[in-house]
């Protein structure tokens, strides 16, 4: 498809940039350079020159990057062929790479920080609330979580320089280490630490012993807690197929280093490199086909190879996130990496001249720019008159009610215009949100707790979950929760756990008396079961055609008889299934076709209402039944074939610890007969082999579920279950396959709504205030009503995303009716206002009085402010309060240090 047209037209240090197509580069990109225009318009020539969209990787820092990004790419290249490209953070694209590549087990479930913090507390038997309301609570359970992956790493052997958290052991740690190792007359090595990690009851005993120095007694008693703890910690994901967000970096990277069978991406970029930590850019080197090779022996260096292209873009002025593991020391070894092909863009296209000279300024005097690397404006107005302004107060709570009088001269003077009160901290954000409130200004905040990461949030969201899969661990626990099936998120985990152990969805509770297995199990002894397949013109189970039936009705796993037609079709077919052939189209050369109502009232003869079963059947069975309804309306499927079972829920229930649930891998796994050769007839002779297995490993577990549904506090929670779950659940699913008008409400978003009226009317969530925010960001910015008509194609479309997204994406949106923002700094990086305050700008908070003289955390400070500075497009002002009132007394303070070289640009 041809692009539409190019409207942009790309200044000297641009075109430079979009023009590279082999090697390692370093671009150096400030802010207002026009990034992500250069970084869609890369993916428009690399594909004219013949780089397949599926070999492009396109890598952000945030969820909101991306979806800039993607949304970029498809307005500028006008081809629906773009959505090959993988365009997210690393995060996501390691969720996906280990899914798609069956390096886990595919029931396993992703954990967020508050889920560890859950899971610790249940350990620890405290309140976990509390643990989150209380910041050292909260820091020891992170640091329990950050030992936990030290511990795999050093286990795994990873490279020092690419551990995520080395210092969550402590010098006192290792001193203790050492003289437990000392002790037990070893040396402390890598085999010592993992034999103490392992056996540490048999350490902690021996810590109390006579000849074991009393001095380090109490710091080894609590190291040795904090491994056992992280121990458990690990073993709990383990049992229940949980991994948290650092596990998803570190499978990867090891897959992709033990592994060069996985495929690589001869096309990468990479935004926001500075924000990256080493794991995170290592895992970006296994991924790319332009590995590092020797040079000549001349030349003791490394160059690269021509076979790919990496295109690394970031700003070491905006290097803020050490505490998530980046480094500024990421862009020097980039640098480095990329000697001789490092770039810079020097033309800035968003801010005045006034605005980016004071910019500049302070780069140059606090951050050490070298000028010039600078970038330059265009823009001729270099006269600030008031929009560059310091605004003292007299102490801070004056400050507050000041900056929202400021706020409120600038919305009535600039109603259209955006403004931003950019904050240090969280309980700033909180007193600076009160002050704007008590003066009836309308505002978003955007600090503290996330709100998507709130429990009514994500109440919401485990119900679209589990409609979208009903077997996602995670998701029912959260709904027994929130449902108040269950007390707590342990409690509701710990049953979750007792259902899958016995192979029970909670899904199944709220449509009958009898489990699927109980039901399977039944209808293969006393029934016959027409296990069948189609083969067809596409995906969309709406409008594609089928064009084969198979089928083969057995009865107690014996063969009794088989069925097979082909179907005429004015769709085309396509050509290629994946990277192979279609077989269809050849095979289809060779048979009689049948007309659509032919052939599908012969399957309904065969089948004569015995209960179907196929190997992903919920596709199957929709596209049957949408083909009936145009081919056949006098008949109504469901009616005639109510019944179906599905071997992909049977086999993921049966044995989730399997990597991979397609047929062909199955066959191979468990050793079966048959052959998945896309051809209907070979799938469903493949799958009745399925069958038979299933059916011998559900004849093991029916007794047990039967015993443990049977237990009076078990049968309570389930009697609860239905009754504040089953009709609106079963419901629910009657809503997926509806189509709706382009013109109504998506049908995701309707959900959403429904649920939450459902259950903040029973009482059991409040309203969430911002879910109409929410609900307007997926409307109008996520969802494609034109393409996508029903709940469940928005479902397979989106879910995913949806437990991704944090509330600082809801800024970017067109829909945010607000004008008025408060964030944080950390939060409001990669945003942009008409209108910025930052908020207190005084020493001892910009730079942190306990930074002392801490160099590297002085110059991340700085970095900060130029961060905060730098979000205005074309006033700023700095606030900050003469005088603040200690214990002590009242105590005078002074603008910033930082800004002593750039005040006097400032009114």
């Amino acid at each position: 498809m041809e692009s539409k047209e190019k409207t942009w037209t790309p200044d000297r240090d641009q075109q430079e940039i979009i023009g590279l197509s082999h090697g390692r580069h370093l671009v150096l990109a400030p802010p207002g350079c026009g990034k992500t225009q250069i970084l869609a318009e890369r993916v428009r020539k690399a594909h004219a020159e013949g780089v397949a969209y599926s070999d492009m990787l396109c890598l952000t820092f945030t969820n909101r990057a991306a979806r800039g990004m993607r949304e970029r790419i498809s307005s500028n290249l006008g081809d629906p062929d773009t959505t090959q490209v993988f365009v997210g953070n690393v995060h996501r694209f390691c969720a996906r790479f280990l899914f798609e590549n069956a390096v886990v087990p595919g029931e396993t479930s992703v954990i967020d920080d508050d889920t560890a913090v859950s899971i610790l507390a249940t350990y620890l038997n405290e309140d976990e609330d509390k643990v989150l309301g209380n910041y050292q609570r909260r820091s020891d359970y992170n640091r329990v979580v950050f030992i936990s992956h030290l511990m795999y790493e050093i286990e795994h052997g990873l490279p020092k320089a690419l551990r995520q958290h080395p210092d969550s052991l402590s010098s006192e740690d290792i001193a203790a280490l050492r003289a437990i190792c000392k002790m037990q007359r070893r040396e402390f090595t890598r085999e010592a630490l993992l034999d103490i990690y392992h056996h540490n009851d048999f350490y902690r005993d021996a810590v109390l012993q006579p000849d074991f120095d009393v001095v380090l007694r109490p710091s080894a008693q609590r190291m040795l807690q904090f491994l056992r703890y992280a121990h458990a910690y690990q073993a709990y994901k383990r049992q229940n197929l949980l991994l948290d967000f650092e596990d998803l970096l570190l499978l990867t990277y090891f897959a992709l280093h033990d592994n060069a069978d996985y495929k690589r991406y001869p096309w990468i970029q990479v935004d926001e490199v500075q924000d990256l930590n080493p794991l995170q850019l290592a895992i970006i080197n296994e991924l790319s086909t332009a590995s590092l090779v020797e040079q000549s022996s001349q030349h003791d260096t490394q160059s690269l190879s021509e076979e790919g292209c990496v295109i690394y873009l970031g700003d070491e002025q905006q290097a803020i996130f050490s505490f998530m593991g980046a480094k500024l020391s990421t862009l020097g070894l980039l640098k480095d990496r990329c000697k001789g092909n490092i770039h810079y863009l020097g033309q800035n296209h968003r801010s005045p001249k006034y605005l980016l000279d004071f910019l500049n300024r302070y780069a140059v005097n606090e951050l050490h720019t070298d000028p010039e690397l600078l970038p330059q404006t265009a823009d001729c107005d270099d006269k600030a008159n008031g929009r560059l302004a310091i605004v003292a107060s007299d102490d801070v709570d004056s400050e507050f009610n000041d900056t929202a009088h400021l706020v409120e001269q600038l919305r009535h003077a600039h109603p259209e215009e955006t403004v931003a009160v950019i904050v240090n901290a969280n309980r700033d954000a909180d007193a600076m949100s009160r002050a704007l409130t008590a003066q009836d200004i309308r505002h978003f905040k955007v600090s503290g707790s996330d709100l998507f990461a709130s429990d009514e949030v994500k109440l919401l969201l485990a119900h679209l979950t589990v409609l979208d899969n009903d077997q996602q661990f995670l998701a029912w626990a959260r709904l027994f929760k929130g449902l108040q099936v269950c007390a707590t998120h342990a409690s509701a985990r710990r049953l979750m756990h007792q259902l899958k152990e016995r192979a029970v969805s909670p899904a199944e509770l709220l449509t009958g008396d009898k489990t699927m297995l109980q039901r399977f199990v039944e209808t293969y002894q006393q029934e016959d079961i027409v296990v069948f397949d189609t083969e067809t013109t596409g995906l969309n189970v709406f409008e594609d055609d089928v064009v084969q039936i198979a089928a083969e009705r057995i009865r107690q796993g014996r063969v009794v008889d088989t069925f097979s037609v082909y179907v005429e079709t004015d769709r085309e077919i396509p050509l290629m299934l994946g990277d192979i052939v279609n077989p269809i189209i050849e095979e289809r050369k060779h048979q009689q076709l049948h007309s659509h109502a032919e052939a599908l009232r012969m399957f309904l003869n065969f089948a004569h209402g015995s209960a179907l079963l196929g190997h992903n059947a919920d596709y199957d069975y929709h596209i049957m039944q949408f083909n009936v309804a145009r081919y056949l309306p006098e008949v109504s499927w469901v009616e005639r074939q109510p019944v179906c079972f599905d071997s992909l829920r049977l086999i993921r229930l049966l044995r989730p610890d399997l990597k991979a649930f397609k047929l062909k891998l199955l066959l191979q796994e468990l050793h079966l007969e048959g052959q998945n050769s896309h051809l209907a007839d070979d799938d469903v002779f493949a799958t009745v082999s399925l069958v038979n297995y299933c059916y011998e490993k559900a004849q093991e577990v029916v007794p047990q579920q039967q015993e443990f549904l049977s237990r009076k506090g078990v049968a309570a929670q389930i009697k609860l279950l239905r009754d504040h779950y089953a009709s609106f659940y079963t419901e629910a699913l009657q809503r997926l396959y509806q189509q709706r008008q382009p013109t109504e409400d998506p049908a995701l978003v309707a959900e959403l709504q429904l649920f939450s009226d459902y259950t903040v009317k029973k009482g059991w969530m409040k309203q969430v205030k911002k879910l109409p925010v929410i609900l307007r960001f997926l409307a109008y910015d996520i969802i494609d009503v034109e393409k996508e008509h029903s709940l469940k194609e928005q479902l397979d479309r989106h879910v995913m995303e949806l437990n991704t997204f944090k509330e600082a994406d809801l800024c970017g949106s067109t829909t945010i009716e607000d004008r008025v923002f408060v964030s944080t700094i950390h939060k409001a990086k990669g945003l942009e206002f008409d209108n910025v305050i930052v908020f207190d700008v005084v020493d001892g908070r910009i730079p942190n009085y306990y930074n002392g003289d801490n160099q590297q955390l002085n110059d991340e400070d700085a970095r900060k402010l130029y961060v905060a500075m730098s979000r205005a497009k074309r006033r700023l002002f700095i606030a900050y309060s003469k005088a603040k009132l200690t214990a002590y007394g009242i105590k005078q303070q002074r603008l910033s240090r930082f800004l002593d070289s750039v005040k006097e640009m400032m009114e």
